[in-house]
This record gives structure tokens, C-alpha cells and sequence, in this order.
């Protein structure tokens, strides 16, 4: 099935999208640069599937591999993944645990068998403090190890906005550059959100106020690859001005 047949909400405000002028005044589309993923939606995905947390989750992080493949195929340059908020830590144990132990499954293993540690870097955002130990050791050896820079994956766990601003308001000063100058992750060109709820949910709020905005009804366990290529396909047509 085409994504254009899939249900899509998209959210737009002013004048944005990605084009390019050639000549004659033609328009051609270019791909984002940079994706941000809220992959919501895997406890219902459970229960409407009978089947557990645990292979919810696991299925999940597979899925969120294929996502990132396909969009490094697009020549997109960096792709941010909201893990975990800071809210999501006060859930039960019991659902927190199948979260970890697919995020390990991720970072131990599928991201090293899918992506060239030459050309790729990962980057952990958030408090490392509140997350688990084998969490945190797990993220910082692909940091160590992913030392490219032709597609870069960012990871949000534990991560808070207002916690991120504070960090960027002590960098600014701290180096005396303006606070824009500050923060670690770059603009977000197209947000694209797993369940059709529209909500950022604390994700990026200032890299992504001018990103199109994408809310889907399809799960994200049961996204296919050519349902980003349409993704993709369908950002094309948005001019992303930036209010200019």
C-alpha cells in the first residue's frame, strides 16, 4: 500500500518545506536533513496484537533499524529517536524494563551488524544519571566505537527540554556565544510520530518549530519501508522556508 493511501496527518505551519529553485523558476524537492522519530504506540501495539511488552518492544527496535536504513539511503544526514522522557521514567518497573532490554538489544546489536562505524557516529542525550547502568554503558561503547560523520543517530533517554535549555543557557555563557549556538542537536526538518495523536510530547521543541509535522495511525511496528519512501517522497512537496 502507498503511504498517500495510509491515514497521515500532516501539521504545517507558514511557509516550509524542502524545494529548490532551478532555472526558469522550477521547483525540485530535496530530502530533509534532519528526521526526528517518536516511535509511540508499542503498549497498544501489545494488547491489540496479544502478545507481550517484551516482543513489542524488540519488534520496535528492529523496525526503528529499518526506518534508519531507509532514510540513510535517502541521503538524510541525521536522524533523532525519542527513546525516553524524563516522564516516562515514573512508569511501573514493569513496563520500563521491556523498553531497556529491546534499547539494549539496539545498541549492542543492531546497530553495530547495520551501520559502518567509518561513516556513522551515535549520541546519547539526556540524563545518564536516571538511566540504568547497563543502559548507559551500552550507548556510550557505540560512542566510542561510531566515529563517522556522514549519518549521525542520535538517541533521547531521560531527556527534558527544559533540562537541555539550561545546559545550552550555561554553555552560552560559560563560552560567550549566543544561545542558538548552544545546544547539541541541530534543527529538525520533519517530525514523524507513530500514533496519530498530534503531540510532540517534549520532543526538541525549539529545533523542531519549524519542522513539517507527521502523525500516523499505521504502528510503527507495522511500517514498511515504503511507507518512509513516501515519507520522504510527500516532504518533497513541502517548501521548508524557515518563516523566511
Amino acid at each position: 500500500m502507498a503511504f498517500s493511501q495510509l491515514p497521515v496527518q500532516l501539521v504545517q505551519f507558514g511557509l516550509h518545506s524542502a524545494w529548490g529553485y532551478v532555472g526558469g523558476g522550477f521547483l525540485v524537492g530535496v530530502e530533509p536533513a534532519h528526521v526526528g522519530l517518536i516511535p509511540d504506540g508499542l503498549r497498544r501495539w501489545a494488547q491489540s496484537n496479544d502478545t507481550t511488552l517484551s516482543v513489542a518492544y524488540h519488534r520496535g527496535a528492529e523496525k526503528v533499524t529499518e526506518i534508519l536504513l531507509t532514510l540513510q539511503r535517502h541521503g538524510v544526514q541525521t536522524v533523532t529517536v525519542y527513546n525516553l522522557s524524563r516522564a516516562n521514567l515514573a512508569r511501573d518497573r514493569t513496563e520500563l524494563e521491556p523498553v531497556y532490554a529491546a534499547s539494549n538489544h539496539f545498541f549492542s546489536t543492531l546497530l553495530p551488524a547495520h551501520f559502518d562505524n567509518a561513516k556513522c557516529s551515535f549520541r546519547l542525550h539526556g540524563d545518564r544519571n536516571a538511566l540504568p547502568h547497563n543502559y548507559v554503558a551500552a550507548a556510550q561503547d557505540l560512542e566510542h566505537a561510531m566515529h563517522g560523520s556522514e549519518f549521525r543517530i542520535n538517541i533521547l533517554a531521560a531527556y527534558d527540554a527544559y533540562d537541555e535549555l539550561r545546559i545550552a543557557l550555561q554553555r552560552a555563557r560559560h563560552e560567550g556565544c549566543d544561545i542558538s549556538a548552544a545546544f547539541d542537536i541541530d534543527d529538525v526538518d520533519m517530525v514523524v510520530r507513530t500514533t496519530p495523536e498530534p503531540l510532540l510530547s517534549g520532543f526538541l521543541p525549539l529545533q523542531s518549530q519549524y519542522a513539517q509535522l507527521v502523525f500516523l495511525s499505521t504502528p510503527l511496528n507495522d511500517l514498511t519501508e515504503q511507507a518512509i519512501d513516501d515519507l520522504i517522497a510527500d516532504h518533497r512537496r513541502f517548501p521548508q522556508l524557515r518563516g523566511r
